[in-house]
């Protein structure tokens, strides 16, 4: 019997860098996604379409989107109405975009301090972004953020995630990510959610997206497949995610699970990724010469076995 195939997603152009305080170029953010298209990985997290004036790292979306001529499905985020017409508008004029993703926070409080705009107020917009997505060939997929703790409410109950999900599923959503926006899940109620999630919902795509602030983030991503989810990300050297609180965290310092040791452990145990772990490294390795600092990969550090 052949082993599960998994598929795994790369953040670094996206998630990874966007509270970096470095502007990368054009260039070097494409010499990026070509490495890491050449190690195999099948969706490439590549940028984000939201104001220049709030986010700088993404001004130039559009340039990297048009330069990028690897083999990759793309993902994209945005965050309003505005920023989905811009999604349309890149996939039918400079190349095709695969997923746009789009946030929704489990707790309306976090949905408020990132959004500026309650539950109510956004799921009204989202409907609009999904049949805008929808009907243009881009599949909609929103992240349920916050999904196993929020860093201004404290722990969200399952229950509460399933709701967000039911919403979801009466949209028409079928791609939905569980994000641990602070690392706050553990192996455990990882397992316990996404099995009661697939039960409910068996033809739904779920991805686990996972922050390694407390250092469970591989063992959480190792519980979700076990649950049944074949889709995670991870992102170059751990940069990017959130700090643990509102007032806390070293740019870098929360992270994001760390792709090369995330895949490395995925591939050691037979799970299909399609990813060439060397070529991983090296992209990882460029990674840290972009941003001119070494990373958080154990892996890049001992070495292969």
């Amino acid at each position: 019997m052949s082993s599960p195939h998994v598929k795994f997603c790369e953040l670094v152009l996206r998630d990874g860098i966007q509270g970096w305080p470095q502007v990368l170029t054009t260039v070097q953010k494409l010499q990026l996604a070509h490495a890491i298209d050449a190690s195999g990985v099948t969706e490439i997290d590549l940028t984000s379409l939201v104001p220049a004036h709030i986010v700088p790292q993404f001004a130039d979306a559009e340039a990297v989107l048009g330069g990028f001529e690897g083999s990759a499905d793309i993902r994209v985020l945005t965050v309003n109405i505005k920023g989905a017409e811009r999604v349309v508008d890149l996939h039918q004029r400079v190349r095709p975009i695969t997923t746009c993703g789009m946030p929704l926070s489990a707790s309306e409080k976090h949905n408020i301090a990132n959004l500026r705009c309650d539950h109510a107020t956004h799921k009204e917009r989202l409907k609009v972004i999904i049949e805008l997505l929808g009907t243009s060939g881009v599949t909609p997929m929103v992240c349920v953020a916050t999904a196993w703790g929020c860093p201004i409410t404290g722990p969200i109950s399952a229950d509460v995630v399933m709701e967000h999900v039911s919403w979801l599923r009466s949209v028409g959503v079928t791609f939905i990510m569980l994000g641990d926006t602070t690392g706050a899940a553990d192996p455990a109620r990882v397992k316990s959610l996404f099995e009661s999630l697939i039960k409910e919902w068996p033809d739904s795509h779920f991805i686990a997206h996972f922050h390694d602030n407390r250092g469970c983030g591989i063992a959480n991503a190792l519980a979700a497949i076990d649950a049944g989810v074949r889709a995670v990300d991870g992102c170059l050297g751990g940069l990017g995610g959130e700090p643990s609180s509102v007032d806390q965290g070293d740019v870098g310092d929360s992270g994001n699970v760390v792709s090369e040791d995330l895949v490395y452990t995925l591939n050691r145990m037979g799970f299909e990724t399609a990813v060439n772990i060397d070529k991983l490294l090296a992209a990882g390795a460029l990674a840290e010469q972009v941003i001119g600092r070494p990373l958080f990969s154990k892996l890049q550090r001992a070495g292969l076995l």
